[in-house]
C-alpha cells in the first residue's frame, strides 16, 4: 500500500474526553487494522479513508454524517452495532436518516451482522442486531471456510461454533459451551424491504442478514500490527475473525465491481436480490476441527490446552439454521464465480 492510498479522518483530542464515555484509542486497533488490511487484501489499488471518531457511542453517528455529507467514499464497511435493535425511536431515526442519504447519494453501506447469533445467549430473546437490521444497508453474515492445499474450496457453511474440552489421556471431549455465530434473523422494528419481497422471501420483516463472508476465527485472517504486550510494545501477527471480517472483506470485493464498472454501485442490495446466482449458495455441514490452544493466550509457558471446534452449530441461537437459498446466517450466500462478471457492470 502506498501512502496516497491510506488517508485518515481523525477528529482532534480523541482522549481528551469525560471519563465516561472516554474511550481508549488502542482498545479498538484490533478492529481498525483489521478493516484496513482486509479490505486492501481484497483490493489492492482501492483508497481507503479510515474515519474516527472520539468514542464507541453517538459520536459514530457523527463520523457515519461527516462521511455521507462530504462523500468521502462510494463504499463504506462497518463492523460494530447494537445486540439489539429494540432502542428509542429517537436514536435510531436520526442514523437511519444518514443510511437512507447514503443510498440516495450513491454510497453503499455493509454492516456486520454481529458475532451472537440470534442473540438469545447474550439479550435473551432472539433478535437482530441494528444498524445491520436498518433496510438501507447490506448486512454481512459470516462462513466457516475450508481450502484444499490447491487454494480450492472444500467445504463452507454457516459460521457458528460450540467448543469441546479434549483430554489426550482419555480421548474424550465434553462440550463446555456455545461460543458465537453469525448474526441474523428477522426484524420486529423494519418491514420487509421492497428488493426482500421482489425476490420472493415472504418474510414478517427484514430479513438479516443479506450476503456473507469468511467470518470462522479458526481460519479468519491474519492481521499484522504494532501493539502491547506484557513485555511491552512490539510488531506482532495474529489471526483474528468474526463478521468484523466478513464485512471488509464484502467491500473489498465490491471495491473491485466498482473498478471493472467503471463506476459505483451504491445501494447495492436490489442488484443482489436480482441475481442470486452471483452468489455461491451455502449449506448446512455438520463437522468440526481441533486446536491446541495457549493457556495464557500469548505462549506456551503456562502450557496448552485442547480444544474441539463445531461448525455450523446454532445449538445456543436456535432460530437460526444454514439452508439452501436465502438463510438468517448466510443471506444469500458468499460471493461466487459469477459474482464480478454479474455485479460488476
Amino acid at each position: 500500500m502506498t501512502p496516497a492510498q491510506l488517508v485518515q479522518v481523525v477528529p482532534p483530542g480523541v482522549y481528551n474526553r469525560p471519563q465516561n464515555p472516554r474511550q481508549d484509542p488502542q482498545g479498538w486497533y484490533g478492529e481498525e487494522t483489521l478493516d484496513v488490511e482486509a479490505v486492501h487484501g481484497m483490493a489492492p489499488a482501492a483508497k481507503i479513508v479510515f474515519v474516527g471518531a472520539p468514542n464507541n457511542y453517538q459520536d459514530l453517528d457523527a463520523a457515519m454524517n461527516h462521511v455521507v455529507d462530504g462523500h468521502l467514499a462510494q463504499i463504506v464497511t462497518n463492523s460494530y452495532g447494537f445486540n439489539t435493535e429494540l432502542l428509542p425511536a429517537g436514536f435510531v431515526k436520526p442514523f437511519e436518516d444518514t443510511l437512507l442519504q447514503a443510498a440516495i447519494e450513491g454510497i453503499g453501506v455493509y454492516f456486520s451482522s454481529g458475532d451472537s447469533g440470534d442473540e438469545t445467549s447474550v439479550a435473551g430473546f432472539a433478535t437482530t442486531d441494528w444498524p445491520a437490521s436498518s433496510p438501507w444497508v447490506t448486512a454481512v453474515g459470516g462462513t466457516s471456510l475450508g481450502i484444499s492445499s490447491s487454494k480450492t474450496r472444500v467445504l463452507e457453511t454457516g459460521w457458528g461454533t460450540s467448543t469441546y474440552s479434549c483430554s489426550a489421556t482419555t480421548q474424550v471431549c465434553s462440550r463446555t459451551g456455545w461460543l458465537y455465530g453469525a448474526g441474523g434473523g428477522v426484524s420486529v422494528v423494519f418491514a420487509e424491504p421492497f428488493y426482500q419481497q421482489t425476490a420472493g422471501l415472504s418474510l414478517t420483516g427484514r430479513g438479516v442478514p443479506d450476503v456473507a463472508a469468511l467470518a470462522d476465527p479458526q481460519t479468519g485472517l491474519l492481521i499484522g500490527q504494532t501493539q502491547a504486550f506484557p513485555n511491552g510494545a512490539s510488531y506482532d501477527e495474529y489471526r483474528i475473525g468474526g463478521t468484523s471480517l466478513a464485512s471488509p472483506i464484502f467491500a473489498g470485493l465490491m471495491a473491485l465491481a466498482d473498478q471493472k464498472a467503471g463506476h459505483p454501485h451504491g445501494f447495492a442490495n436490489p442488484l443482489f436480490y436480482a441475481n442470486p446466482s452471483a452468489f455461491y449458495d451455502v449449506t448446512s455441514i455438520k463437522t468440526a476441527v481441533a486446536r491446541r490452544n495457549y493457556v495464557n493466550g500469548v505462549d506456551s509457558t503456562n502450557g496448552t490446552v485442547d480444544r474441539l471446534r463445531t461448525l455450523d452449530d446454532y445449538s445456543g441461537s436456535p432460530t437460526q439454521h444454514t439452508n439452501p437459498g436465502w438463510d438468517n446466517v448466510t443471506g444469500l450466500g458468499t460471493p461466487g464465480s459469477a459474482f464480478l462478471s454479474l455485479i460488476g457492470q
